[in-house]
């Protein structure tokens, strides 16, 4: 044989040998199975807290909406009472001195 399929001859060999003594095909296999386990389990363990964390922000979410209504109703009976008609007649008669008109001073237009 000449220099270079000398060459050749031996790396391919070499190649093989050290392909067989150190990583069979079956240890490659078993290691990329390894590493899908470990990959869904982690992907698992994201998915679970991704899911906790957005149940947590939910209920968050619904009792901040609950003490808005709450709040809400609170704001519309105040509302109410203020405008309660005997309240603004006290108020107009009391501080800015108005007065309710006779029946006299009534005048009622019809068009």
């Amino acid at each position: 044989m000449n220099a270079a399929a000398r060459l050749v001859h031996q790396s391919v060999i070499s190649r093989h040998l050290i392909r067989a003594h150190f990583v069979s095909s079956r240890q490659i296999g078993i290691a990329v199975l390894a590493l899908a386990v470990l990959l869904s389990a982690l992907s698992i363990i994201y998915v679970t807290h991704v899911t906790r964390v957005l149940h947590a922000t939910s209920a968050r979410h619904l009792l901040e909406k609950n003490h808005l209504q709450v709040q809400t109703g609170q704001l519309l009976l105040e509302r109410s009472t203020w405008m309660m008609q005997a309240r603004v007649q006290q108020i107009a008669e009391d501080k800015l001195g108005m007065i309710m008109p006779d029946a006299k001073s009534v005048m009622i237009i019809h068009e």
